[in-house]
């Protein structure tokens, strides 16, 4: 995890440095308080938690890198420019999770979330270089597919359910264009779904890049 961090910061100061660049190359104009944006990136899991209803067992399982793409809609206060309120909605993709043995079962599987968020974001107003930082609230769609075989036996079974989900976020916001803007961002992610059998806690690291256009 330590690695992880390291390439996140890595990316992530490369990258407004970059911006930073681009935007100085242009004098600085204003946008309208309205966006919407769409976004992509890197995505990191923790170890996922996973606690039995029936007899109160857990286990850490890993789950492989994959990656993320989303959109948002936000409104930037305009009688309080450091603030702003985005509607998000963010797909992760596939996650594998590798075969793994645990109390004499083999697991291994799949899992893929849907996210829809409410942020509130906190901003340098002035400018054009506008670093933030954020919290968001709201739900997530986590669909697993597993397989659980022991010598003979062999189980498979898909389920969807629906959890509370937050995410901090911290990034840079840099105006390139009269109605053009670009996000550099790391986010960190959690949800909780219960399923049938057992409770999930679900955490990540993603670094995002993406584009929005004011109006």
């Amino acid at each position: 995890m330590k690695t992880r961090v390291q390439v996140f910061l890595a990316v992530l100061l490369t990258g407004i440095f970059a911006l930073s660049g681009a935007a100085h190359a242009q004098p600085y104009r204003s946008t309208g308080p309205f966006y919407l944006g769409v976004f992509g990136g890197y995505v990191a899991p923790e170890d996922m938690t996973w606690t039995s209803t029936v007899t109160g067992a857990s286990a850490d399982l890993s789950l492989d890198e994959s990656g993320m793409l989303g959109i948002k809609f936000g409104y930037i206060l305009p009688q309080a420019r450091a603030l702003a309120i985005e509607l998000e909605w963010n797909y992760i993709f596939e996650q594998s999770i590798p075969p793994q043995r645990i109390g004499g079962w083999t697991e291994s599987g799949d899992v893929r979330l849907n996210n829809f968020l409410v942020n509130l974001i906190l901003r340098y107003p002035e400018g054009r270089i506008h670093p933030y930082v954020g919290a968001g609230i709201g739900a997530s769609s986590m669909n697993i597919r597993n397989t659980e075989s022991s010598g003979a036996v062999l189980y498979v079974a898909e389920e969807t359910e629906t959890g509370f989900a937050w995410q901090f976020l911290a990034g840079v916001n840099i105006e390139l264009a009269p109605n053009l803007s670009a996000d550099l961002a790391y986010r960190y992610f959690a949800t909780n779904p219960d399923f049938a059998l057992i409770d999930v806690d679900y955490r990540t690291h993603a670094v995002t890049f993406g584009l929005n256009f004011h109006f």
